[in-house]
């Protein structure tokens, strides 16, 4: 099934800047000052619309966590933090030894 990348979508945000590498998606939550926040490159998901497509699913996982726990989403945060895995490299890249990661 074909997903419209240009549809406006609350909490997902598309990121296409001309002076970074970076090319893709962004889910934010925030409730209760707590914040939630995930990037999906291009890159390491093979295009635009497979990024999107993660990114939608996150949001959605976070989303039903929330509504189980609405009193407690710093521990909901925490949960899906480390549930869904964080890659700040593109797949199959690795930084060059002696560098430091991204933060």
């Amino acid at each position: 099934m074909q997903i419209d990348i240009y549809k406006p979508r609350k909490n997902i945000t598309r990121f296409t800047y001309e002076f970074t590498s970076f090319q893709g998606w962004r889910v934010t939550l925030c409730r209760r000052q707590e914040h939630f926040t995930r990037y999906f490159s291009d890159k390491q998901y093979g295009s635009a619309e497979a990024a999107l497509r993660a990114a939608i699913e996150v949001l959605e996982h976070v989303k039903y966590r929330l509504s189980a726990s609405p009193d407690d989403p710093a521990r909901v945060f925490e949960e899906c933090r480390d549930l869904i895995p964080r890659s700040d490299y593109p797949a199959g890249v690795r930084p060059r030894k002696g560098t430091r990661p991204l933060t």
